[in-house]
């Protein structure tokens, strides 16, 4: 687990509430994570951890198989082949539990256009959490209840902070109360979704620790537990 401090529970947050009614609540859209209206939208995969702690994404476990990475591929496309090259001979992508080192690159991204002193909002979904925590809101599509946290994402240093719950995990939605930028995705997935401005979204496709990809806002989102 990251030895960083834990976010901070809360039971309102007035942009969790406009992030909610923002989010499309009708199929299984882009939109339906990260609100409408953003310049550029991005999924990020979550790297595969391997035993000795190191970690690899998953477009190096596509090329080792021989096919071409694509925005939406699934992991489970992969282990269904015959005889896949799996990375660490069977390791995989976390579901629902995004990875810090995933955080740790994104949050550098981020930092690089926006202010990200002072806290920021999380949403995590109520049976990840910790105790006896409620649920204070639903999101689309699914209408997951979802605990809601304020906390950091940088240090004293301004060096990246992974957001951590009390349950040792990396919340799948994140965002400012301006809601400039959004980190969303389903429960289960093996990768977040990020809307932001085009700047913003080229910094983080340029940053070499992350498995990054464009996507569009109305895209299909395919469900990614198995």
């Amino acid at each position: 687990m990251d030895a960083t401090p834990m976010l901070v529970h809360e039971t309102d947050l007035p942009s969790a509430r406009a992030l909610g009614a923002a989010l499309d609540r009708h199929g299984r859209r882009v939109t339906g994570f990260v609100p409408p209206g953003y310049d550029i939208y991005l999924r990020l995969l979550n790297p595969i951890e391997h035993r000795d702690g190191s970690t690899s994404s998953w477009s190096a476990a596509w090329a080792a198989n021989g096919i071409e990475a694509s925005p939406w591929m699934q992991w489970d496309e992969l282990a269904a082949r015959r005889e896949p090259i799996l990375p660490d001979g069977d390791g995989e992508p976390r579901m629902g539990d995004p990875h810090p080192e995933l955080a740790r690159a994104l949050i550098r991204a981020i930092a690089l256009h926006h202010d990200l002193t002072g806290p920021h909002r999380f949403a995590a979904w109520y049976g990840y959490a910790e105790d006896d925590r409620q649920p204070a809101i639903s999101f689309s599509p699914e209408g997951r209840e979802m605990v809601l946290y304020s906390g950091p994402l940088l240090d004293a240093r301004n060096a990246p902070l992974p957001p951590l719950t009390g349950a040792g995990r990396v919340p799948m939605h994140w965002w400012p109360d301006d809601l400039s930028w959004c980190v969303g995705q389903d429960i289960y997935a093996r990768s977040l979704i990020l809307g932001c401005g085009l700047t913003t979204g080229l910094a983080v496709l340029g940053e070499p620790a992350l498995d990054a990809h464009r996507i569009r806002e109305d895209d299909f989102v395919p469900v990614e537990d198995c």
